[in-house]
């Protein structure tokens, strides 16, 4: 009953070519509708509202859906001073995690060539490390999710990431390419091999340039 259970149900459901309307006689989106709040988010927070809208776009909506669009302005609303986004909403650290997904939300929801769009993809810019990575915060070392997080957002705002080399530093993509290791799975750094079936997965996204909401694909 989360939403944000809900929301990635959705999302894996339809990346797999099954309907989130009818999964065992239940609509998943309706339900997911019924637990947005007045303000047009879903839990008063940027990342459920984020993945909120990608799991409507993902179900049929389109970016002029009156939900999506609502959802869309609650994260433009939300934006931090210095162009991020934080997990919860205004006024709270901005990290690299939520403010890709907030910028790939934004596009979803029809706000990609917005100035908020604009200023989020800026700050993603100025966070890449020189090896190419980029950090779960600003400041800290690089690792394979946050990565896949600002390649995603990247592609979703029409930027090749293998051109966004700050300062000289070597690609997102060289440096997520640097972690797979013999065995097809993906480190979370270099000194970091944890979870490493989650981090493979989130890193796919990136290495295969699709961004959220994923595509349809039909059902192997």
């Amino acid at each position: 009953g989360d939403p944000g259970d809900l929301e990635r149900a959705i999302l894996a459901l339809r990346a797999c070519g099954r309907p989130a309307r009818d999964a065992r006689g239940r609509d998943l989106a309706r339900a997911l509708l019924g637990r947005r709040h007045r303000d047009g988010s879903w839990a008063g927070l940027v990342n459920q509202t984020a993945f909120g809208i990608f799991a409507l776009r993902s179900a049929g909506a389109g970016s002029r859906d009156r939900a999506v669009r609502a959802a869309g302005a609650f994260v433009a609303r939300q934006q931090n001073r210095d162009g991020g986004f934080s997990f919860a909403r205004r006024g709270t650290a901005s990290g690299i995690d939520d403010t890709a997904g907030a910028l790939q939300a934004l596009v979803a929801a029809g706000r990609g060539r917005t100035r908020a769009a604009r200023r989020a993809l800026s700050y993603l810019t100025r966070r890449q490390r020189p090896d190419g990575g980029f950090p779960l915060n600003p400041g800290r070392a690089s690792n394979a999710q946050s990565t896949a997080f600002a390649v995603q957002a990247f592609v979703a705002a029409g930027h090749n990431p293998d051109r966004v080399r700050r300062r000289g530093s070597r690609s997102a993509m060289a440096y997520l390419r640097s972690l797979v290791g013999g065995d097809g799975s993906v480190r979370y750094s270099r000194t970091s091999a944890q979870t490493p079936v989650w981090v493979t997965a989130q890193a796919l996204t990136a290495l295969s340039r699709r961004p959220f909401p994923a595509a349809a694909h039909a059902a192997r």
